[in-house]
C-alpha cells in the first residue's frame, strides 16, 4: 500500500543529501551536513521495506532495472569526467584509461566506490543488497539474518566514528558501502515491514518524534567529538524515528510537493545533483561571485532547485518514451 509520509521522507532525504555535497558556510554547513546523514540510510530502509514478501521474479526485475540505471549513471558521469579533462586540456587516452586501473576497479567491486563520481556508490550498494536478498529469498533465510543489522551497524560505528574519536580514522570506503551501510539498513526496513504486519510496532508518534530530536542533538555532539564522519549513532536514531513515524502516519503529506518528489524524482535528484553542482560552481567562477557570501548561502538552494527541475525533466522524458 502507498505510504505518502514515506514519500515525504524520501523527498526530504533527497534534498538533505544535496546539503551534504553542497554545504552552507560554516558553522551552519557543518551542522546541516551532520544532520543530513540520515538521508542515504533512509533510502536503503525504504528499499528493504518494500522488498518484504516479494518473490524472486520481483527481485530479479528490480535488479535488472537498477543495473540498467547503474550502467547509465556511471556512463554519464564517465563522459562528464572526460569533458572536464578536455576542458582542462589534459584529456588523453592514458588519462581516460586511468579510471579503469586495477585499484579503481577493486574499490568499485569491494566497496562500491565508483571511479567516476563518489556518490554513485549508492547504486552499487543497493544492487548488491538486491543480489544478496535474492539469495536469501531462494534459501528462505530473509527473516533469519536480522542479526546482521546490529552487527554491521556496530562495526560501522566502531570503524568509522569510533576510530576517528581516537585520531585513528580509516578510509570512509571501508564503512560507506554495501557491507556496513547498505545491507543493515535494507534489512532493517525489511524487519520493520514484518513488525508492522504483525502489529508489533512499538512507540507512539510522540516517542518517535522525541527520538528524531534526540538523534539530531546526538549527531551534533558526535560531529564535534569526531570532527566529521559518514554515519553517527544519532543518524541511526534519526533514521529509525523518521521511518517509524512515517509508518504510523501513512497519509501525512498526501498530495504535497515533498510527497511528489519522494515518489517521482528523489532518486534522480540524488543522481544528477553533482552535474548541477559542477555547472553552478563553474558559472560562479566565471562570473567572479564564487567568494561572495550571498552566493555561498544561495548555492546549496540553487543546486537543490535546479536538480529537482532536471529530475522532473528526466522523469517526463522517460514517461514520454514509454508512451511512444
Amino acid at each position: 500500500m502507498k505510504n505518502d509520509c514515506l514519500n515525504v521522507c524520501k523527498g526530504i532525504a533527497a534534498f538533505a543529501v544535496v546539503l551534504i555535497h553542497c554545504s552552507f558556510p560554516s558553522p551552519v554547513g557543518g551542522m546541516m551536513n551532520g544532520l543530513a546523514r540520515f538521508g542515504v540510510p533512509l533510502f536503503f530502509m525504504v528499499s528493504g521495506y518494500f522488498s518484504y514478501g516479494k518473490g524472486t521474479d520481483t527481485v530479479k526485475r528490480r535488479m535488472r532495472k537498477l543495473f540498467a540505471l547503474f550502467l547509465g549513471a556511471n556512463g554519464v558521469y564517465f563522459v562528464w569526467r572526460l569533458l572536464a579533462l578536455w576542458e582542462q586540456g589534459s584529456l588523453t587516452l592514458e588519462a581516460a584509461a586511468g579510471f579503469f586501473n586495477w585499484k579503481s576497479l577493486l574499490g568499485w567491486v569491494l566497496w562500491n566506490e565508483s571511479p567516476f563520481m563518489g556518490h554513485l556508490w549508492f547504486l552499487g550498494a543497493l544492487l548488491y543488497c538486491y543480489c544478496l536478498y535474492g539469495i536469501f529469498v531462494r534459501k528462505g533465510l530473509e527473516e533469519r539474518v536480522y542479526f546482521l543489522i546490529p552487527l554491521c551497524l556496530g562495526a560501522n560505528l566502531l570503524l568509522g566514528e569510533g576510530l576517528s574519536v581516537f585520531g585513528k580514522g580509516i578510509s570512509f570506503l571501508y564503512v560507506r558501502n554495501f557491507w556496513l551501510t547498505g545491507l543493515p539498513f535494507f534489512l532493517w526496513g525489511h524487519w520493520m515491514f514484518r513488525e508492522e504486519r504483525k502489529g508489533k510496532l512499538m512507540g507512539t508518534p510522540g516517542l518517535c518524534a522525541a527520538g528524531i530530536v534526540f538523534g539530531a542533538c546526538l549527531s551534533m555532539g558526535e560531529l564535534m567529538l569526531s570532527g566529521g564522519g559518514e554515519l553517527y549513532l544519532g543518524s541511526i536514531l534519526m533514521t529509525a524515528g523518521i521511518f517509524s513515524l512515517a509508518l504510523r502516519r501513512p497519509d501525512f503529506g498526501k498530495g504535497s510537493f515533498l510527497a511528489h518528489v519522494g515518489e517521482k524524482t528523489a532518486l534522480h535528484i540524488y543522481l544528477w545533483q553533482m552535474i548541477v553542482f559542477d555547472i553552478v560552481e563553474k558559472l560562479a567562477y566565471i562570473g567572479g561571485v564564487h567568494e561572495h557570501m550571498v552566493y555561498q548561502w544561495m548555492m546549496p538552494l540553487t543546486v537543490g532547485g535546479i536538480s529537482w527541475l532536471l529530475a522532473e525533466a528526466v522523469v517526463l522524458g522517460v514517461c514520454f518514451k514509454k508512451v511512444h
